[in-house]
């Protein structure tokens, strides 16, 4: 079995699967998608490929590769339609409201004007987050009228089409918030991550604490929920406890799992391949 892993950048995760693979005598091609150039009427230029697992950090060219290689017939884990609600914060938000995944209160707003008038519905503290993007960047806690005004106009003026349209979340107030891991239909692992000494974020790939934390079957249950709804096989699913419910925050079609692994102890990287196995 030869599986073509679509990335643009090495990194630990990446290096892992490849040494997995080697263990489990699985073929792994490394595909650079910012080298590649897909011919849409050709179907053979990947024939001997079974497989593709696209790990690819940009957006944009993750996507755009499987939806060409979908095209002609090939299998990529996760799929195009995976992608695109996971990749845009509001299809995500779509979809798990479709779903009744609970979440947290989420605003979309098309103008300045609009933006203020639903935060003022929403209430203060509150998150402004980009539609597209990942690991913090962009996102940004408004703490009260006089710094939503501030951060919307500098938005209204930088250009992108993107930064335009107001994606305005409730601010849940908690020091922690939890990723599952899944692969297939397994939570295989998850963790806390906790807040950033001096921040408001939790995001591990910037410096915040990870812990293992017990797959409850809340968690799991939520969490399969979840990869279902936005039709994920492999993902990771960020959940906030509030209340003494979890709501899903986000979902990430390319997770990273360096420090689920470090935290935790599962082999992740080992869980992927054995279920690429089962994918042929």
């Amino acid at each position: 079995m030869k599986i073509g892993l679509i990335y643009n950048q090495i990194s630990w995760e990446e290096k892992t699967i490849i040494e997995e693979a080697k263990k489990q005598g699985l073929e792994i091609k490394p595909l650079d998608c910012r080298k590649m150039s897909l011919k849409i009427q050709d179907g053979n230029a990947f024939s001997d490929i079974d497989l593709f697992l696209e790990r690819s950090l940009s957006y944009t060219k993750g996507l755009y590769s499987t939806m060409v290689l979908e095209s002609q017939g090939f299998k990529v884990i996760n799929s195009a339609e995976c992608q695109e609600i996971c990749g845009n914060k509001l299809k995500t938000s779509a979809t798990l409201y479709r779903s009744g995944i609970p979440q947290p209160k989420t605003y979309i707003a098309f103008s300045y004007e609009s933006a203020l008038k639903a935060l003022e519905e929403l209430g203060y503290p509150a998150i402004i987050k980009p539609l597209i993007g990942s690991w913090g960047r962009l996102v940004a806690i408004l703490k009260d009228e006089q710094s939503a005004k501030a951060i919307i106009e500098s938005r209204e003026v930088l250009g992108s089409v993107f930064h335009k349209v107001y994606y305005l979340q409730e601010f849940i107030k908690s020091g922690r918030d939890i990723r599952a891991f899944v692969v297939g239909e397994s939570v295989v692992a998850a963790m806390y991550r906790y807040l950033i000494p001096g921040d408001w974020r939790s995001n591990a790939t910037i410096g915040a604490k990870a812990e293992a934390c017990k797959v409850t079957p809340e968690i799991e249950d939520l969490a399969l929920k979840t990869t279902t709804a936005t039709r994920g096989e492999i993902v990771g699913v960020d959940m906030f406890e509030n209340e003494n419910q979890l709501l899903v925050n986000e979902v990430n079609h390319a997770p990273g799992f360096r420090h689920i692994t470090l935290a935790t102890g599962v082999n992740v990287a080992e869980k992927i391949i054995n279920y690429l196995h089962r994918c042929k």
